[in-house]
């Protein structure tokens, strides 16, 4: 009876979000995504002793307007396998595996040659050796002295607070902890099917980049967390075919200084994080002479989760890149982008932030004002009581007024770029199923000659077993 309730459940939901609604593609996508990576990857840390093994079937359905109004429509199968061995605490294997399918309405892909896509892939694929417990020889459940972990493999990478560094590579990772000091390091290479963050089309698909870097962190404090950071990306993407007139190399550099945990009360949850950026990049046109990168970052959040009924939750975040004003038409890409023989000023990373599914700008040349709140309207009933609603509202304003920003038709000279009103539910309804809702609408500002409104809509269900 519990499996017809569900399934009638699910058709439901469905059903409610099945006519045409719109936004941007990867942008709001990659919300989702990153919404359920962590999903996914809780269970890395979750899998006890011994062998385990498990899987998960996804659906998604997306709905949107991308940045020329144009409507899309996408059906999303995903099906994961995973197995993890542990043994002794000591040495862990684990491997996951994804078998997917999207299936685009006709015409409907963004990529406009290609049509339905086969998303088959290996996501995650390691070994990890605690080398401290192994070295100590204590038993399970008590911390070495000094604890050192190193992991190899397909994993899942990040760095400070994942503003600057948040992707899956083929990497090595060492972790050492002693008294109130943590230390990371890693290498790392790109992974073929993550897109480039350089847009241009000769290279969009064809990214090989290097990342290493180390983090240090200081726990001591009761109530903070400070760190500070180093990553290096190394860049040898190359189009395929090579085309005359235009070579592509964007090697950056990141310092990062950042603290996390409450401030005044232990309710108020603070993070935040400065970063500057230097390097060396191919200006558009350029063939031979790399420019300079010089640009800088930020993001400050504070969070309130209120100690009463229906735990309501408040944010109020800050996210911040720096433009170039000389860039052509795009912010994060080489055609288009730096003028030859000048600075480059815009600020671009790796990092994961949402920036709202409608609009979902990259955090360069851009200001962003966000305030949320969420609650568990109906937690006193046991059907509801892990079904959490909220809203997020965003303010856009450009850096540099005569910079680009990462979506191209923000074409004049106005700072302001808009606001975009989005609202959600998550809903745990048994422990193995799990179903989230969005819906964005961003209304452009003067930035843009065309300031008709996009909207953004996806639902998706995770069955686990």
């Amino acid at each position: 009876m519990a499996v017809s309730w569900r399934g009638l459940t699910i058709a439901a939901v469905l059903a409610c979000f099945s006519l045409p609604l719109f936004g941007q593609d990867l942008g709001g996508r990659s919300i989702y995504d990153e919404q359920l990576r962590v999903r996914l990857d809780e269970q890395d840390e979750e899998a006890g002793l011994g062998f385990d093994a498990g899987g998960w079937f996804t659906f998604g359905l997306f709905n949107f307007d991308d940045e020329l109004g144009d409507k899309h429509t996408l059906r999303q199968y995903e099906l994961r396998g995973w197995a993890s061995l542990n043994m002794d605490g000591i040495h862990k294997f684990y491997i996951r595996g994804m078998a997917g399918y999207d299936d685009w309405n006709d015409g409907h892909n963004t990529r406009p040659i290609h049509g339905d896509e086969d998303t088959t892939r290996v996501e995650r694929a390691w070994y990890e050796l605690n080398l401290g417990r192994w070295l100590s020889n204590q038993p399970v459940g008590e911390a070495p002295t000094v604890g050192v972990k190193v992991k190899a493999g397909r994993a899942f990478a990040d760095i400070g607070t994942a503003f600057v560094l948040s992707m899956p590579l083929d990497m090595v990772q060492f972790d050492v902890e002693s008294g109130n000091w943590q230390f990371k390091s890693l290498l790392g290479k790109t992974i073929s099917w993550v897109p480039n963050i350089d847009t241009s089309n000769d290279i969009l698909t064809h990214q090989d980049r290097c990342f290493w870097g180390f983090e240090l962190a200081y726990k001591g404090f009761d109530r903070h967390r400070p760190f500070a950071y180093f990553l290096a990306n190394e860049d040898h993407s190359s189009p395929e075919p090579d085309l005359p007139g235009q070579d592509y190399d964007y090697s950056s550099r990141y310092v990062g200084l950042g603290s996390e945990g409450s401030l005044f009360v232990p309710r108020l949850r603070y993070q935040s994080e400065v970063v500057g950026e230097w390097g060396q990049t191919y200006s558009e046109g350029a063939v031979s002479g790399r420019d300079d990168i010089c640009a800088f970052g930020a993001d400050v959040l504070l969070e309130y989760l209120f100690d009463a009924r229906m735990h309501p939750r408040v944010s109020l975040e800050y996210l911040f890149g720096s433009g170039d004003d000389d860039r052509r038409t795009s912010t994060n890409a080489t055609i288009g982008g730096n003028r030859i023989g000048t600075d480059d000023n815009a600020f671009n990373a790796f990092g994961f932030r949402d920036t709202g599914v409608a609009f979902a700008p990259r955090v360069s040349n851009i200001h962003i004002y966000i305030l949320g709140a969420s609650f568990f309207p109906l937690e006193s009933h046991k059907l509801f009581e892990k079904m959490e609603v909220g809203t997020k509202t965003y303010f856009y304003h450009k850096d540099k007024s005569g910079g680009p920003i990462s979506d191209t038709t923000a074409n004049t000279r106005d700072q302001w770029l808009g606001w975009e009103w989005d609202i959600y539910c998550d809903w745990r309804i048994a422990s193995d199923l799990i179903w989230s809702v969005r819906y964005g609408a961003f209304q452009p500002g003067t930035a843009y000659a065309d300031q008709q409104c996009r909207q953004f809509v996806f639902t998706g269900v995770t069955y686990s077993f």
